[in-house]
């Protein structure tokens, strides 16, 4: 009996290569949307922590009030840029998500012609083994006549 040997094994491994590099791709995505969450949360509580400080001060400047405010600004700055940052890696995301479906499409759709060719080569060995079979009796029944 022969070993099964799949005809598209070699692209059958290229596309799971590729399946799996979107499954990365598509985690350091989803790493970096975290990050950015993380860093906005920060900026959050430094804001309010900043803003604490200033109206528990009982004796403030002028100028302290005006840093105040413009670091304020700064960090609402730094906010709405983190926060374009993660609706451009949200697009992305959804990009590489289309492409992984895709893939793992493929990727099945392989498995199930793996499977197909499988039961066919089983088909087809049994065929050959039933003949030899036959051929065995045929040969046996030749010489005991």
């Amino acid at each position: 009996m022969s070993k099964f040997k799949y005809k598209f094994e070699g692209i059958q491994k290229v596309k799971m290569a590729f399946k799996k590099k979107a499954q990365k791709e598509l985690s350091l995505i989803d790493i970096e949307i975290s990050k950015r969450k993380d860093e906005i949360r920060l900026s959050i509580d430094d804001k309010k922590k900043q803003k604490t400080e200033v109206l528990n001060k009982k004796n403030l400047k002028a100028s302290e009030l005006i840093f105040a405010d413009r670091y304020e600004k700064v960090i609402d700055n730094r906010i709405e840029k983190l926060k374009d940052e993660i609706t451009y890696l949200n697009k992305k995301r959804n990009q590489k998500l289309i492409e992984l479906t895709q893939k793992s499409k493929e990727s099945r759709i392989f498995e199930k012609l793996k499977e197909k060719h499988k039961v066919d080569f089983r088909k087809e060995e049994k065929k050959k083994e039933l003949k030899e079979i036959d051929d065995v009796a045929a040969k046996k029944f030749m010489t005991k006549s």
